[in-house]
């Protein structure tokens, strides 16, 4: 490897490791990569503050070694590092079997995640930037095909229904596919006028569905019953059928919006011949919420890789989101952000994509928590709320934040609609914190006991329930029982800063709460 100034000079980095940093950026889509990549690539078992450490001083040795192309030919962030357009050109016959010949890391005792990306490059299988150094135009080696997932709407099975009855059931099943959509990003062919659905949809691609959905139907006096049948499309084999449920019944949106999450469960776990990861970004949520520290960093990885890569910004606003996990249970510091990324990266999503509303709501809470910015919050929060009303996640963020901002009725009020809409979402147990601690600014700590422990049942070891366990204890003067919580909490993640939740909490609430939280905790020796 050499890099050579236009008049000849050699400025080649002195060291294989600022090479090797060097060669990664320039060949990387957009000639930039996430700090955290690079960090796993050559320190990937060091402690997070160690490798970052380290990763800092190779960064200012190498933007010393490359001080005649500019100041700002290296950019670096919290989250990214980057190459100034056009700065280097890298040269066309430098690729290939012989990429970075000679280069010897040998020194580096953990850098296998580099020696995976030079044997990926080697193969061929790179994304690399080539051109004159006046602007540089992305070459891509064609990613292996995918699998495929999409879902198809059938027409309902019945018999002698009305004409308005029909309409019934057609609205409640578009309900469903609009939900599916804030979701998921997989697509949805409707083919209930389709006398012969068995034809791949669409034309342009000859994919079709995988799944198959169809509503049967029938009445029952003055009851219209209804249960969904989820199909493997292949071979039509019933992989889920739902409850009945009277479609005359009141609160339609909050059952169309349980059974469009027991629906996306159903497809995760019966992927027929599709790919459960074209589910994303609801296999990503659902990944977090599991609480497993080893699929949430496998998950987290995941994120990184599609952020990185250039998909949609929804996965920058998932990447984000994830932090609040590590940090909420104890596994890792949260990467920092700020409100201007936030609303950078919001900014790059159509208003009319589907998956906005979600990324709304990720980002509002992420403001919330990572920032401390309630006003953006509740802003985001609010504005996902108009897009989607019956969005149980977002609910329950909305609540969260009125929560905080004092808004006590008004937390109430969405934590209602959100347990009604998440009835049977895999991440109720979340729901049932926000409960706690809406009971617990009320005043009613046995309520506030209570949704503790419905959550304890569904996740034993979520810190989060445990957390409000024992504040609920403390706050009704059981210091015992407080104690008892506490040690759960050391014995799952040994050395939990306590005393620094309890100020992120105070910070982000109203003072009246902040005081009646600090007086339950020091009374009980919490805190």
């Amino acid at each position: 490897m050499k890099v050579v100034l236009g008049n000849g000079e050699d400025i080649t980095p002195g060291g294989a490791l600022r090479q090797a940093i060097l060669a990664i950026l320039l060949v990387a889509p957009s000639q930039t990569r996430a700090r955290r990549t690079l960090q796993d690539m050559f320190w990937g078992s060091d402690e997070p503050e160690k490798s970052s450490g380290r990763f800092r001083t190779a960064l200012n040795l190498l933007k010393r070694d490359l001080a005649l192309l500019g100041k700002d030919c290296i950019r670096a962030d919290r989250h990214s590092v980057s190459l100034a357009p056009g700065r280097i050109a890298v040269a066309n016959d430098s690729f290939g079997p012989s990429f970075l010949e000679g280069m010897d890391l040998r020194r580096l005792t953990d850098c296998e995640g580099f020696e995976d990306w030079l044997r990926q490059m080697r193969a061929g299988g790179d994304e690399r930037y080539t051109g004159d150094g006046e602007g540089h135009e992305l070459a891509r080696t064609p990613e292996p095909t995918r699998q495929h997932t999409a879902l198809g709407l059938l027409a309902p099975h019945h018999a002698g229904l009305v004409e308005d009855d029909l309409n019934r059931i057609e609205s409640f099943l578009d309900a469903i596919a609009r939900f599916v959509s804030l979701m998921t990003d997989i697509e949805i062919h409707d083919l209930r006028d389709c006398a012969d659905f068995t034809f791949p949809l669409p034309i342009d691609t000859g994919l079709g569905a995988t799944h198959l959905l169809q509503p049967v139907v029938e009445r029952r006096g003055q009851t219209l019953a209804l249960h969904l049948r989820l199909y493997e499309a292949t071979d039509r084999r019933v992989v889920w059928m739902s409850e009945p449920i009277d479609l005359r019944a009141d609160h339609r949106n909050a059952v169309v919006c349980s059974l469009s999450e027991m629906l996306l469960q159903q497809m995760v776990a019966c992927p027929a011949r599709g790919d459960p990861r074209d589910l994303f970004p609801w296999t990503a949520l659902t990944g977090l919420f599991s609480l497993d520290d080893d699929l949430i960093s496998r998950t987290e990885a995941k994120v990184w890789t599609l952020a990185d890569n250039g998909h949609r910004p929804v996965f920058e606003c998932l990447r984000v989101f994830t932090q609040i996990f590590k940090e909420n249970e104890g596994l890792a510091r949260a990467d920092a952000t700020s409100a201007e990324e936030i609303c950078e990266t919001l900014s790059a999503i159509p208003d009319t994509h589907p998956l906005l509303p979600l990324a709304l709501s990720l980002s509002g809470y992420s403001a919330h928590m990572l920032v401390g910015d309630n006003d953006l919050a509740e802003m985001l929060v609010t504005r996902s709320r108009n897009l989607a009303p019956n969005l149980a996640l977002n609910l329950d963020h909305l609540a969260v934040i009125r929560l905080m901002r004092g808004d006590l009725a008004g937390a109430e009020r969405a934590l209602d609609r959100c347990l009604r809409c998440g009835a049977a979402s895999p991440w109720r147990y979340t729901y049932n914190v926000s409960g706690a601690m809406i009971a617990i600014a009320r005043g009613d700590v046995r309520q506030a006991l209570l949704f503790s422990n419905r959550a304890l049942m569904l996740k034993p070891r979520f810190i989060g329930a445990l957390r409000y366990a024992m504040l609920g204890f403390a706050l009704s003067e059981q210091a015992r029982e407080a104690d008892r919580m506490k040690a759960r909490i050391q014995r799952l993640r040994p050395g939990y800063d306590f005393n620094g939740w309890t100020l992120g909490l105070m910070g982000r609430s109203q003072p009246h709460f902040s005081k009646t939280l600090a007086k339950g905790l020091k009374t009980t020796h919490l805190i």
